[in-house]
């Protein structure tokens, strides 16, 4: 009795259909389910109606969590970046001391050009030669990327060929004014501490010309400064704030200095730029008087999440990140973070490649075009007219950032510290932090990835009391679970028999043996009708 008892019930399980099987599984995955809601669609204690609110609140609830998915799915897609206060006390001293460039207006040392012309000139040279030696100093004497005072016309009057053999770049530095010609000895503080004006400003390479610069990182004489200082120690640091806390110096120019007739004035440029900055913008200072410059350090970060997000967007470049900076050869003589730092100087080194064919390594030479004194934006001719030349430069700035913005103050000297000859004009400097403490901000995504999750998180837990473990408990219930039940119950069984009379069915449908009457040993059998008759029924021949 046992034994046919449990055979009659496993004959039964046997002829359970698929669907019977499926609204089995479902009434077991709606008793366990964590999701709200879920175990009243087939609780059998609930009413039909009760049942139907159920379903319809359910109904709702997922369709709210769909509409907010798709809102936090394109609020995620517009990858909108948002600046932050990272820290509103961050304390100067962790950053470098600005590098502060003194240029003078007038480039030549006037009083060298007869040991220049000993020096660059063969012995016994022509009267014409001497004055275009002569000429050539003349034309150098106010020499900027920016600004030549000369026309071309003026120079195609001269003839320059014959000069040549001369090394430009050799005869500048011989006769540009140094340290000892112009930085009033013993007047250098650093830190109210007095120190050797020559030993830290040195001559280096701006647009401006040979500019003596102090703090830099840039030139060969800084590289051992760095060594002899240490790399903790140089470039500078300081941590105070105020007047005469920072950098302190006076500048002395003799009109010895100058050629009679001289268009150079007598001012002097002052440039605050970051130590591995080669050019910056520099502010003009007048003679006899007393100029303080107030620095105001300010930091950005750009978090690493931001790098999905194309440059021009962003608007700044990561240091690993390849950058166009030009078609001169610079990519391929300097690193990547100096051209990123460099990359305007790059750029218009490029312009003067490509339109003169020629490059200068100390400064750049002004043309007719006027192309070389404007340097324009990307996109800038869509708001503006198109018919002024200039230099266009996809440059931006770095992701992580530091930028010195100053104010200046220039005060007319007391008369006791007024030169006591006409012919020298005196320049006092004070360069210092405004304050000991500054901002720092950091630059990411406004919606990232995370956020996304939290608030997709959110969103379910609020509609549907789900977490994370539900989804993973639904993706469980409608792939191995679900497999497993029909293994249970030997729907596997069934599967296969169903599986080989659906390939035995092919293989007659594929020999054109499919119709509805049969011709066995010359007996005819009718094979019973079904309730939707197949439009061939008629027919022997399926195809």
């Amino acid at each position: 009795m046992v034994k046919a008892a449990q055979a009659a019930r496993l004959a039964k399980e046997e002829d359970k259909s698929f669907m019977d099987l499926v609204r089995e599984y479902f009434r077991y995955y709606c008793e366990r389910s964590t999701i709200h809601c879920v175990r009243y669609l087939y609780d059998p204690r609930l009413h039909n109606v009760e049942r139907l609110i159920w379903s319809v609140l359910l109904i709702v609830s997922v369709t709210l969590c769909c509409s907010f998915y798709l809102l936090l799915s394109e609020r995620f897609g517009a990858q909108k970046l948002q600046t932050v206060i990272e820290n509103p006390q961050y304390p100067v001293f962790y950053v470098h001391f600005p590098a502060v460039g003194v240029c003078t207006d007038n480039r030549i040392n006037w009083s060298k050009v007869d040991a220049a012309k000993a020096q660059f000139l063969p012995a016994n040279s022509s009267e014409e030669l001497v004055e275009g030696f002569t000429k050539l100093i003349a034309y150098l004497e106010t020499l900027r990327f920016d600004n030549f005072k000369y026309s071309v016309s003026e120079l195609e009057d001269q003839n320059l060929e014959a000069l040549d053999f001369i090394n430009l770049s050799s005869l500048v530095h011989f006769l540009t004014l140094g340290c000892e010609d112009i930085l009033v000895s013993g007047s250098c503080m650093w830190r109210q501490t007095v120190f050797n004006c020559c030993d830290y400003f040195v001559l280096e390479k701006t647009e401006y010309g040979l500019c003596l610069v102090f703090n830099s990182e840039l030139s060969d004489q800084s590289h051992e400064i760095r060594k002899r200082e240490g790399d903790a120690y140089y470039p500078k640091h300081n941590a105070k704030a105020g007047q005469n806390s920072g950098l302190n110096f006076n500048l002395l120019l003799n009109d010895s200095f100058k050629r009679p007739n001289s268009l150079a004035t007598d001012n002097v440029y002052l440039m605050v730029k970051k130590p591995n900055q080669i050019n910056n913008d520099a502010h003009s200072i007048t003679p006899n008087t007393e100029t303080h410059v107030t620095v105001q350090p300010l930091q950005t970060r750009t978090d690493n999440t931001t790098r999905d997000i194309p440059p021009a967007r962003r608007n700044c470049h990561f240091v690993d990140e390849s950058v166009d900076f030009g078609i001169s050869d610079a990519p391929g003589r300097l690193t990547k973070s100096f051209l990123l730092f460099n990359c305007l100087t790059n750029c218009h080194e490029s312009y003067l490649v490509k339109l003169c064919n020629c490059t200068l390594p100390i400064f750049f030479p002004k043309t007719r075009q006027d192309i070389f004194r404007y340097n324009k934006h990307l996109e800038e001719d869509d708001y503006y007219s198109v018919t002024k030349q200039g230099m266009t430069c996809p440059c931006m700035v770095s992701c992580n950032l530091l930028e010195y913005y100053t104010s200046t103050t220039t005060l007319p000297l007391s008369a006791k510290n007024l030169p006591a000859s006409p012919t020298l004009k005196f320049f006092k400097v004070d360069v210092h932090y405004a304050v000991e403490m500054m901002i720092t901000y950091r630059t990411s995504l406004e919606f990232s990835s995370i956020d996304l999750i939290a608030n997709l998180g959110g969103i379910f837990g609020l509609c549907l009391g789900a977490s994370m473990v539900s989804g993973v408990e639904l993706i469980y219930f409608l792939t191995v679970g679900f497999l497993l039940h029909l293994y249970d119950n030997k729907y596997n069984v069934v599967f296969c028999k169903n599986l080989k009379r659906m390939w035995v069915k092919c293989l007659r449908y594929l020999q054109n043996e499919v119709s509805h009457v049969h011709h066995e040993s010359g007996i005819v059998k009718a094979t019973p009708k079904s309730k939707l008759r197949h439009p061939f029924n008629k027919r022997t021949n399926a195809w």
